[in-house]
């Protein structure tokens, strides 16, 4: 196409050249310039169409769009389902501050400052922690835990002496200072609250501004609302002159502590601030904060001369329940019961399909509630349903029979053999023909059977294979064995909940109750023992 139209061209200027030299000439240049005309476009609109072409080459096929979608990662759509969690934004003290977006960390992420953390201290067991602590006065002997310690057997845990555990919700990157929730949060947090230890949190912060460190208190307060937090909310900052934070200054890293401490305290959280002891000694101000403070500080017997309420005294403790290392502490103080969630969940938005159940598979369904938290719920599989015990191949003296049964849901059969017939017994032929006819010795086998069920007699029918002699026994039925309660809905301090009750053997439902609505507990006012 473009060499056709740059020949158009040439021709165009010869044609004005000879026009010049003679009018013939240029009378025959411009009639052949009209033909021209009728069959190509003119100058002007081949060179528009020349560029064109030269842009979008017309044998490029287009790229399919399904080749052009973004692949979306596990951390996006993390990010996209905290997206859609409310709140976006708080409003603090006439400031709109903006929830963070953030993703789950994997183990041991390269932006997970607290994995470079220095150790210290004794190796203590939780016993030998117990022996060195029994006369210090009112006490409480707890652990710090994070995704570092892995899956935690909080049982075990239990079992050996733990009474409260501060757990890691998250932490900031240490390069981009992206916000990350850590891996075993949730499941931790679950677990040692129904395991009964009482749960305190920490954010381990890599915050260079107070905005910075108001958006990590908003995400935490917003992270914890729904669970049972009854010990304190904990700011934690050790990274001066580290990473991103090596221009922080002593100043602005108490600020900035204040600022998350504030806020923590403004949602109606106890504030904690955690500092080892050459920080809160060197660069922070520890007159600054009024709220309780945790002192890390590894050795049998700290020499820190201000106030504390907290001890972190060595990260090489080992519990029952947790592989490896752990930080252990001493609190003194202690709280009575096990706080309330400031949010009560409501699940009503289905997540993806709903899972019916089946003969050998139970059914679930998963639901989110507005603040973004999920919950399975699960539907018991139902059992086969299958249909009488019948003859399929009858059995012989020979050969063994067979009876089959088949479920009227999904249509699997089920088959078990009948015992060979056995051989009858030769007896010799009377003598006297006039003899009367001894009685038969019945042979009996299967012919038909009914399954007793809950409600309803069953019964056999056996017939004699020698003269149709026909038997038949009453199976009686079993009546309805009662299984466990299934809640249906879970009563709340507003409203009553409900559980029915089914029978074990044919699920039939026997009994559905109400569960009275739950009584309001009065707030305490718990003590703060310094």
């Amino acid at each position: 196409m473009k060499n056709i139209l740059l020949k158009t061209s040439l021709k165009v200027k010869i044609a004005i050249i000879v026009g010049i030299i003679t009018v013939i000439a240029g009378i025959t240049a411009i009639s052949y310039a009209f033909s021209a005309k009728d069959t190509k476009p003119e100058e002007t609109d081949a060179i528009v169409e020349i560029s064109v072409i030269e842009e979008i080459p017309e044998e490029i096929p287009e790229k399919p769009i399904e080749e052009e979608e973004e692949e979306i990662s596990e951390e996006n759509q993390e990010e996209k389902e905290e997206d859609v969690a409310p709140p976006k934004t708080v409003t603090y003290q006439n400031k709109t501050i903006e929830i963070p977006k953030s993703t789950v960390a994997t183990v041991n992420s390269n932006e997970d400052a607290e994995k470079n953390k220095k150790t210290g201290g004794e190796e203590v067991s939780q016993e030998k922690a117990e022996e060195m602590f029994e006369n210090v006065g009112q006490k409480s002997m707890g652990i710090d835990v994070s995704a570092h310690q892995g899956k935690i057997d909080w049982a075990k845990v239990k079992q050996s002496g733990v009474d409260f555990a501060i757990i890691r919700c998250g932490f900031r990157g240490q390069t981009e200072g992206k916000i990350y929730e850590d891996t075993y949060f949730k499941t931790n947090v679950s677990k040692a609250t129904a395991n009964g230890i009482k749960v305190g949190i920490y954010f381990y912060s890599t915050a260079i501004n107070e905005t910075e460190a108001l958006e990590e208190a908003a995400w935490v307060v917003n992270k914890i609302a729904p669970y049972h937090i009854t010990y304190p909310v904990v700011y934690d900052f050790e990274d001066f002159g580290r990473y991103r934070c090596q221009g922080v200054s002593g100043k602005e890293g108490t600020q900035n502590a204040l600022a998350f401490l504030n806020y923590v305290k403004s949602a109606g959280y106890e504030p904690m601030m955690y500092a080892n002891k050459n920080d809160i000694t060197n660069k922070m101000s520890r007159s600054s904060f009024t709220c309780k403070f945790w002192l890390a500080h590894y050795t049998e017997q700290t020499d820190y001369k201000g106030s504390f309420n907290m001890w972190q005294y060595t990260s090489k403790g080992s519990v029952p329940g947790i592989a490896g290392r752990v930080d252990m502490n001493i609190a003194y103080f202690n709280y009575g019961k096990v706080a309330e969630p400031k949010h009560t969940h409501e699940y009503k938005t289905l997540v993806g399909k709903e899972k019916e159940p089946t003969c050998e598979s139970e059914g679930n369904k998963t639901l989110r509630c507005s603040c973004g938290e999920t919950k399975t719920e699960y539907k018991p599989q139902l059992g086969h349903s299958f249909t009488e015990w019948e003859i399929a191949k009858d059995p012989t003296i020979e050969n063994e029979g067979i009876q089959k049964r088949t479920c009227t849901r999904c249509g699997k059969e089920e088959t078990k053999k009948l015992d060979k017939l056995p051989k009858p017994t030769q007896t010799p032929e009377p003598i006297e023909t006039t003899k009367p006819e001894e009685p038969c010795t019945h042979i009996y086998v299967l012919s038909d059977k009914k399954q007793a069920t809950c409600l309803e007699d069953g019964y056999e029918i056996k017939k004699c294979t020698r003269c149709n002699n026909e038997e038949r026994i009453i199976l009686k039925k079993v009546g309805h064995i009662e299984g466990e309660w299934i809640i249906d809905k879970e009563a709340t301090e507003q409203e009553e909940g409900t559980r029915h009750q089914i029978c074990i053997s044919c699920r039939e439902t026997l009994k559905i109750e109400k569960i009275p609505i739950k009584e309001k507990e009065e707030n305490k006012v718990i003590s703060e023992e310094m």
